[in-house]
């Protein structure tokens, strides 16, 4: 699939800004964070929750549907995001205000905020998760990565310790789908034989070329990047969203300013995990043109 780079972003910066939202609910819950961190990280979550959300926004083909993406609240997981994200944000924004004008908070509504931004960010990778023409995405993993990669940002910045347990489960979990994304349509068993019912294992090939020219399926669906060149990017993804973090996290625990460095690394990261996400995944449709 194509990376489109307004799609990295609002993955990338809106899971960041809700996994904050959703790590300061939670010790607002807990009653383990200070009013002033409270009104401070939940605008740097509505900050760049809301940046993302905008990034999207880019990469509609005609921006005058946008407004329709929320009407289809019942069978569409994009409009479903939508929606949540709306009311999470109105909620956060809510509870900014009534912690600053009475100077407390309320600890039942971060218990509704870590659940309500956790849900729009699983909305969110439920979009690519349903899709059974693109099997890496089809799995439990997608909708794993996509919420540990949020909670792991939030934790960093929050909560040194509790950063290392989500950053090892994020690791984890991304090693799972790398394989599985892997095996692809080979645990799928489907090919251009299955397609035109003759067994997996047949060998078909067309005669000629689908076409001679680019088109909108090539442009956006059938994106090849070298083996080589992604097996260099997931070394480097790996070791700069969890082993520098980690390492970091490890040798300066408490330290805000390391915090700082450690999220920078989290983010090139994320950023390269999200490229190879979308690079990386094929679409059935790539077989008509193999």
């Amino acid at each position: 699939m194509h990376p489109a780079p307004s799609i990295i972003l609002f993955t990338v910066l809106s899971g960041f800004g809700f996994g904050l939202i959703s790590i300061t609910g939670l010790l607002q819950f807990f009653n383990q964070i200070s009013i002033f961190d409270l009104i401070t990280f939940s605008i740097l979550g509505i900050i760049f929750s809301t940046v993302g959300l905008v990034s999207s926004f880019f990469h509609l083909a005609n921006k005058k549907n946008a407004i329709k993406s929320m009407s289809q609240w019942q069978t569409s997981w994009l409009s479903r995001e939508a929606i949540s994200s709306i009311f999470c944000l109105l909620l956060v924004s809510a509870n900014i205000a009534w912690v600053f004008l009475q100077n407390m908070y309320i600890n039942e509504v971060g218990i509704v905020l870590f659940f309500l931004a956790l849900f729009t960010i699983f909305t969110t990778s439920m979009i690519y998760a349903q899709l059974k023409t693109v099997p890496s995405w089809n799995n439990i993993f997608t909708p794993a990565i996509f919420i540990f990669a949020a909670l792991s940002g939030g934790a960093i910045l929050l909560t040194s310790y509790a950063s290392l347990v989500t950053l090892l489960v994020f690791g984890t979990l991304q090693i799972l789908f790398w394989y599985t994304a892997d095996r692809g349509f080979k645990d799928k068993e489907t090919s251009v034989g299955t397609a035109l019912g003759f067994d997996a294992n047949e060998e078909i090939r067309p005669f000629d070329a689908a076409h001679t020219n680019q088109n909108y399926l090539l442009n956006e669906m059938v994106y090849k990047v070298g083996r080589k060149h992604s097996i260099k990017l997931r070394y480097i993804s790996f070791f700069t969203a969890f082993v520098f973090p980690m390492s970091l996290i490890l040798v300066f625990p408490g330290e805000f300013s390391i915090s700082i460095l450690a999220i920078l690394f989290h983010f090139v990261g994320v950023y390269f995990s999200r490229w190879l996400f979308f690079a990386e995944a094929k679409h059935s449709v790539s077989f008509y043109y193999e």
